[in-house]
């Protein structure tokens, strides 16, 4: 239980610091959210990395919200549970925080009261108050969370049905252009040589520097490190009470080192000094449910071939790997395909690679809806005729296997007419251009 004194001092507080922020980044991310789903009768569930954006992302929709309804600021209740001063919350307080909220507030009691509520995850028994809140239809709930099992198995045992799940990723290079660097953007802009220059000189910084919003503003190294620090610690050591901390940071820094890479568990194992199998998987779940690391499972239409094969794994921004990977050269191919994966992310795709019979991989396939829509492989130049040769077969190969007329190659500074070969198309693009489409 908290203080009652001290949880008015704690809401204005961080209505205040809420309220405070003026200098946000633009995230197309809030527009829809308010577009598609606040009139709906469900909780927002925003999910995402630590220090991604989630708060400054509410505040985005509650601006969108207050001036599209005419509201005041007397119609929410924000409250962020990493707070160490709510480090006493209990589901008890929930109450009373609501009680204080109607104290020092007078909303407009014809519409509906907006409660925003921070890392809601760390309080015990919370999805029973927000479902008996949802029930009585006087509130719009949004919630975030920086655990992935945590906040759904709430969501799915109390909630089902009641929320909708909305996952916030980095900044896009779209929002990276737009909105960090303030350039205004169309088509033609691709086709003005000085503009042309100006969107790739940008893009080699949004590559350098990924787009975790404080962390593009300051540029400093110490604080990706703490944020890596604060994942691995916090929201992985604490909440699964990991004795072997060592083994932990050893396999992030494995992943860290390679992205895109196919490891099974056992040569992860042999990598790294954790021996036990079971410990490395429980440790990179542990990592994909912190939203550092993602997994990407091989594409077959044998479901026993798929789940027996070893995924890739990709990491979450960039700017980790510039600022903590343990390497002696950058594989900027590599690189290339993790911000294709996560610009696929983004895009909500269901996402795959692919392995030939004949043992060829295509870096990435699109499924939607059991179809396979698109297949993308990425590579940073074509120009050694040797890999030209190499991706060309493998896409050609892999697009035959799976019935696909076209395809794409990524690449960084190369564009042609559509290469037609054996009946097929394939489409090769610069990959600052393929970035920007939306």
């Amino acid at each position: 239980m908290v203080n009652e004194n001290l949880l008015k001092e704690v809401i204005k507080n961080q209505k205040d610091v809420f309220l405070g922020k003026t200098d946000l980044f633009k995230r197309d991310l809030a527009g829809e959210i308010v577009q598609k789903y606040v009139k709906l009768d469900a909780i927002i569930a925003i999910t995402g990395l630590r220090r991604v954006g989630k708060s400054s992302l509410m505040r985005l929709i509650w601006d969108e919200v207050k001036g599209k309804e005419k509201l005041s600021d007397e119609q929410f209740l924000y409250l962020n549970f990493e707070d160490e001063r709510l480090i006493d919350f209990s589901k008890d307080d929930f109450a009373k925080a609501l009680q204080i909220f109607y104290e020092t507030n007078s909303p407009d009691k014809t519409k509906k009261i907006f409660l925003f509520l921070d890392e809601i995850q760390i309080i015990k028994y919370w999805e029973k108050w927000a479902r008996r809140l949802y029930e009585e239809k006087k509130f719009k709930i949004f919630i975030t969370g920086s655990n992935a099992t945590l906040l759904s198995s709430e969501l799915a045992t109390a909630l089902t049905g009641r929320n909708i799940p909305i996952a916030l990723h980095p900044l896009s290079f779209y929002e990276f252009y737009v909105y960090f660097q303030n350039n205004a953007f169309s088509k033609n802009s691709l086709y003005d040589i000085e503009e042309r220059a100006k969107i790739k000189k940008s893009f080699g910084r949004y590559f350098q520097l990924g787009g975790m919003p404080e962390y593009i503003r300051t540029e400093s190294a110490e604080l990706i490190q703490e944020y890596f620090k604060d994942i691995i610690l916090r929201d992985i050591v604490n909440r699964y009470n990991v004795k072997y901390k060592q083994g932990l940071k050893e396999l992030a820094h494995f992943l860290l080192a390679a992205p895109g890479q196919i490891s099974s568990l056992r040569n992860i194992s042999r990598s790294i000094e954790i021996k036990n199998i079971n410990t490395v998987k429980n440790y990179l779940q542990y990592l994909q449910d912190s939203f550092l690391f993602y997994k990407v499972p091989l594409f077959s239409y044998s479901y026993k071939r798929q789940i027996y094969n070893p995924d890739k794994v990709y990491v979450a921004d960039l700017a980790f790997f510039h600022n903590i990977a343990f390497q002696a050269t950058k594989n900027l191919g590599a690189l290339y395909e993790n911000l294709v994966f996560l610009t696929l992310l983004r895009k909500d795709k269901e996402i795959f690679y692919y392995k030939t019979v004949n043992n060829l991989e295509a870096d990435f396939v699109v499924r939607e809806k059991n179809k396979i829509t698109d297949i993308i492989q990425v590579s940073f130049s074509l120009k050694n005729k040797q890999i030209r040769q190499r991706e060309i077969s493998s896409l050609i190969s892999a697009m035959n296997e799976l019935k696909l007329k076209k395809g794409w190659i990524l690449v960084n500074d190369e564009e042609e007419a559509e290469i037609k070969q054996d009946g097929k198309i394939i489409i090769i693009k610069p990959i600052y251009k393929w970035l920007l489409e939306r």
